[in-house]
């Protein structure tokens, strides 16, 4: 004898979507209210009335980051008084569960050995949250006794030899392009493929053109030198208005894959969105070592690449996605033993000119 029984049940495939980590900023710099409080900001928020009236270090750069951004950036910052330790700010932050993007130091560095801290500091929020971080360091810019030739040599001593393919380090030669930069990279109308360097983007908005001791502009001969020297700085093109930036420059090895900063936040948000879909797959055993089940490991670990590839058609124009199309070798799954799996996933980015050489000749044929 039986009874007829249905069960219906809604089955979790874990294709929803990831929390978008990209474009959220952390800013920690001195100012003299509320410090040690870790305050929500974006476009809309008063600075004057979370961080006090007076002018700060950490004011001036968050004013940049809204100008040069858009009516979306968003993210937190930390206020600190003088002399405060900002790798405890920094781990404050961690263990209250903000996870930025980029994180920005507007205190100037003043050796070697803090640049290489902040370096330290990300990779430890990697080991221990894995959590994708890159951190953007201001330098000290004219005291007001220096020709930009005394403060090219005081600033190459700050990173010179050093390693961080996680940190740049920004001289405040306006004494907001820290802020500037950051907005920049955070605006919207661009992807985090794209370099800040991106004529397209648009003029940036800074502080007034600064002069030396001697009442010598700021020239590209200055940035360029720096540049070379591996910060991160403002240029400008002759006969052609506004002031523009250049490669953001992480500290990374000599030939090493991510000194630039946009290669490296193609790849952190594909580490991101990897990681989810992996813990997702733990004793998942539709994912095995059967040429079905490989299959099936493809498609889903590979499914960030396919979504980040994605381009946008405007009639004719094309315009590309983060990443070229992921093809049939760019996802590999490898069963080290019964329950070991390697994932190996290659990621092609998109080339764009940082110099453009044009040649013009007479057509005179006949």
């Amino acid at each position: 004898m039986a009874q007829g029984k249905v069960s219906v049940a809604a089955v979790q495939t874990g294709s929803g979507a990831i929390k978008e980590v990209e474009r959220t900023v952390l800013v920690i710099g001195e100012a003299p209210a509320n410090n040690g409080v870790i305050q929500a900001i974006n476009a809309q928020s008063d600075f004057d009335s979370l961080f006090g009236e007076a002018d700060s270090q950490l004011k001036t750069q968050l004013k940049a980051w809204q100008r040069n951004g858009d009516d979306l950036v968003s993210g937190y910052a930390i206020s600190h008084g003088a002399g405060e330790n900002i790798l405890e700010l920094i781990d404050k932050a961690m263990e209250q569960d903000i996870s930025p993007e980029v994180i920005a130091i507007c205190t100037p560095v003043t050796g070697k050995a803090e640049v290489e801290a902040y370096q330290a500091k990300n990779l430890e929020i990697l080991n221990k949250y894995a959590r994708y971080v890159r951190t953007l360091v201001a330098a000290p810019g004219l005291d007001g006794t220096q020709t930009w030739s005394e403060l090219v040599t005081a600033l190459q001593p700050l990173i010179d030899g050093v390693v961080g393919n996680r940190v740049a380090v920004v001289p405040l030669l306006f004494g907001d392009e820290l802020g500037g930069v950051l907005g920049r990279l955070c605006k919207r109308s661009v992807t985090i493929a794209d370099s800040p360097m991106r004529v397209l983007t648009g003029s940036m908005s800074l502080m007034p053109l600064p002069e030396d001791s001697s009442g010598n502009p700021l020239t590209n001969a200055t940035t360029l030198t720096l540049d070379s020297l591996r910060f991160s700085c403002t240029q400008f093109y002759s006969d052609f208005d506004g002031v523009y930036f250049g490669d953001v420059n992480m500290l990374d090895a000599e030939g090493g894959d991510f000194q630039r900063i946009e290669t490296g936040r193609i790849l952190d948000k594909a580490s991101r969105a990897v990681r989810i879909i992996a813990i997702q797959q733990i004793k998942n055993r539709r994912l095995n070592n059967s040429t079905s089940g490989i299959e099936f490991g493809k498609r889903v670990m590979g499914r960030p690449l396919r979504d980040m590839s994605k381009s946008v058609n405007i009639g004719a124009d094309k315009f590309p996605g983060l990443i070229d199309a992921p093809k049939d070798d760019s996802i590999t799954l490898t069963f080290m033993d019964a329950r070991t799996l390697h994932v190996m996933l290659k990621v092609r980015p998109i080339d764009s000119p940082n110099t453009v050489l044009a040649n013009i000749m007479l057509d005179d044929v006949e």
